[in-house]
This record gives C-alpha cells, structure tokens and sequence, in this order.
C-alpha cells in the first residue's frame, strides 16, 4: 500500500486504540493480502465497528456513507478519496471466531488484527483452513446453513471461480446442486449485479459447463438446458473472439475492443444464454427473428434499459446479418441502412452473428461489413452535413413532415455512399425527390 494510505490505517489503529477497541482486517482485503494482490479497498470488522468509522471519519472530515443499518450488523463506507474507502461491519457474534464462522467461504473467513497487518505479522486467525484452500486455489463453502441464509452464494461462489482462477471444491458444488432452487429467491438487483460480474471476466468457458450441470444455469435461464448442446459452442466461440479479436478481424481488433470487450462482453455473453431460452427445437439459431424486447421481456432478471436495449438490438442485429448473408444482398445501398439502423451495436451484431454462424464464407462476410462501417459509415457520418433542416425549409418552404425526413435520410445515403459532394448536388437530390413525390401523389 502507499504511504498515504499506511499513515490513515495507523491513524486509525490509534483512534481504535484510545477507544479500547479491536478491529481485525477481514474479507476480501484479506484474501489479496495473503495473495499478495495490490488492494484499494479494506474491510474491516470488530464491536462496534460501524460506529466506530463514523467517529473517525468525522475526526479527519471523510466522507462516511452507512450501507446497511440492520441491526446488530451495520456497515459503514468511510470515502478517503474516488479510488479508496474503508468498510466498518459490525462483529457478528461474540468474538471473531463466531464472526467468521458466518461468512461464505473459507477463503474469505479470514482474520487479521489490523495492528499485526499494518507490521506485517501474520498471526491469521483461520478456523476453516482458508489458507490452504487459498494456497491450492480452491473454493469450498463453510459448514451449517451458508447458502440457505443467503441463496446468492451459490452465485457468488462462480464469480469468485472466475475472477480469481480458482475451481469450485466438488462437495460445494453438491449442495449448491442441491439448493439451486432457492436461488431465484434473492432480489433481482443483486442476482444481476454477481451475473455480471461473473460474466465480465475473459475465462468463464469451463465454469459455464459447472454452471450448466449443477442446475444453475437452468435457474437464472428457463428452459435453456435442453438447448445447451447448441448455446455452448457459440458461447465458446464467442469468449475466444471477445479474448483474441485479431485472429478473426485483424483490421480491426483495435475498435472492436474498445467498444465491445471492455465494455459489454458480459452483454453479448447474456444475449447467447438469453438466445438459449427462445430457440426452438430443430431450428437454427437464425431462423428466429428476434423484435425489440422480445426476448430480454420474457425473462426473469431485469437489466437496466441501456443494457436491454444493447440486447435487443444486438440480437436484431445479427438476425438481419443472417438475412443479408442468405440473400447475398450486401451492396452499398444495404450497408448503408444496416449501419443506419443499427448505429453503434452494429460491430457486436457482428461479433454475435459471426460467433453463431458456422456458414462458409461468414469471416470474410462480417469483415467486409466492417469495413464499410468503419472505413465509409462513420468517417462521413462524422463529416458537416451537405444539406441539413435549416436548408429544407429556406430552399423549398417545407415543414417537418415524412417528406422532410425522407430527403434528410436519401441525401445522408447519397453523402456516405459518395453519389453527392456538393451543397448544390444535394439541393439537387433533393428537388428530384420532391418531384418524384409530387408526381406519385397526381
């Protein structure tokens, strides 16, 4: 840690001290430690804790937000700036024995007296042997009622899988098999928020198998076990891609990466699970056309509307992807109304089309419309308009109406495909659709 940081903790250590009270370092900020991972965040846990960091943050003027204010377990956030806090949880139980003996997994039950983490001594207080499961990188619920007390776990315990590389311990795997049932059970909002974190990290290929076989997979999305055979191999292809873009677009890897791996490949991921629950049997996976909130509506988990939206439009991408590659109808006039259609999820249509299409020739297709989106769509997209409303109306006295949306919309086809470069050219464009439409109305 940075010296700032060490000099607050041993400010702290001394406030705790004059109090008379014990605090021990817990959690994950443990686990890190012990796995010598740098932390910016540090939980910690004692009598009285959370009143405790509210005093202190008021002697030093931090910011303190309280989390939960049940009582008997209160937990407070003491900001000490945008990047670092500190969380005081109240000791649940007697001694931090009992405390520990109540959390989730051996790895994170834990304990360090703040005194001996801040001189580096490691007198770990470990009832559950968490360090040797740290040590062989294991994950294994506590004994007793971990998993019926709070359902989620068994969620969690993938997501800890997967961000820290471990695997699940195979008697934890038989009773989350066993309590699945009751996973639904938790709130939504914090069922997304443990699936996305699970679903943001690059390697979740073998845990998805584990997911699927311990009855998981089937909670969070009905009826998408029978179709595993097909929703796996695309899933598979999918993380390879997100991973290793410049193997299938090498022109393009860059932009592919900044807009859809860092971003929303947890999105992309859910829209093939999500794919899992609507396909038909004996139907290939673009048979389906996929509306707006078609799919993402009959489901049980409600994601924000930017994330639906993402969604939907990716699924509807790739659905008009696939019409486009069976007709062979991908001139320049197409391109341009895809990418008007689709705007800035068209590169994850693609990405989710090509992951889900095992046709011939699907590379080199994908790649071709790529290159129109970002070669010619958004350079001229980005480019002053040759004509604009302000024109319409001094030039020929129209008001807003179909007909002024319809000569913005061809005059923006005829700038991007190149077929105008001129004001004047465009002014043209213009009175010959406003004649072509005077004549079909006679």
């Amino acid at each position: 840690m940075d010296s700032s940081t060490k000099s607050i903790l041993l400010e702290l250590l001394n406030f705790s001290h004059s109090l008379n009270q014990k605090l021990y370092v817990v959690g994950g900020t443990l686990r890190d430690y012990l796995s010598r991972k740098p932390g910016t965040d540090f939980d910690l846990t004692g009598k009285h804790a959370a009143e405790l960091g509210s005093n202190f943050a008021r002697s030093l003027n931090f910011t303190c937000v309280p989390l939960d204010n049940s009582p008997g377990r209160q937990t407070v956030r003491v900001i000490l700036n945008q990047n670092q806090h500190l969380d005081f949880t109240d000791l649940q139980g007697k001694n931090i024995e009992e405390d520990l003996s109540q959390r989730d997994f051996t790895i994170n039950a834990m304990g360090l007296l703040l005194s001996d983490f801040l001189s580096g001594r490691k007198n770990i207080i470990d009832p559950h042997k968490g360090q040797g499961d740290l040590k062989n990188r294991k994950i294994r619920v506590l004994s007793g009622p971990i998993f019926q007390s709070d359902p989620l776990r068994m969620l969690r315990a993938f997501r800890f899988a997967a961000t820290l590389e471990f695997k699940i311990d195979e008697e934890t795997l038989v009773k989350i098999s066993h309590h699945k049932s009751i996973l639904m059970e938790s709130a939504q909002e914090r069922i997304w928020h443990e699936l996305k974190l699970f679903l943001k990290t690059q390697h979740t290929i073998s845990l998805l198998q584990t997911f699927q076989s311990s009855g998981i997979l089937e909670c969070l999305f009905p009826a998408s076990d029978k179709n595993f055979s097909k929703t796996y191999p695309q899933y598979q292809k999918l993380e390879s891609l997100l991973n290793e873009p410049e193997k299938t677009f090498p022109e393009y890897a860059n932009e592919l990466s900044a807009e859809c791996i860092t971003e929303n490949q947890y999105l992309l991921k859910i829209a093939v699970l999500l794919k899992g629950i609507k396909q038909k049997e004996n139907k290939e996976a673009w048979e389906i056309p996929y509306s707006d909130s078609s799919v993402v509506k009959e489901w049980n988990i409600r994601p924000n509307n930017a994330e639906v939206k993402f969604i939907n439009q990716t699924l509807s991408g790739a659905w008009y992807l696939s019409e486009m590659y069976s007709k062979r109808n991908h001139g320049l006039d197409e391109l341009f109304e895809l990418s008007k259609k689709m705007g800035e999820e068209l590169p994850a249509s693609v990405i989710f089309f090509n992951s889900g299409s095992g046709l011939k020739d699907v590379a080199l297709f994908c790649n071709d419309i790529l290159k129109f989106y970002y070669h010619q769509f958004l350079p001229m997209m980005s480019n002053i308009a040759l004509l604009d409303g302000k024109d319409i109306i001094h030039q020929f006295g129209l008001s807003p109406s179909p007909l002024f949306g319809k000569i913005l919309h061809y005059v923006q086809k005829a700038q991007v495909l190149g077929n105008i470069t001129t004001h004047e050219e465009a002014i043209a464009l213009a009175e010959d659709i406003i004649q072509s439409q005077l004549t079909e109305s006679e």
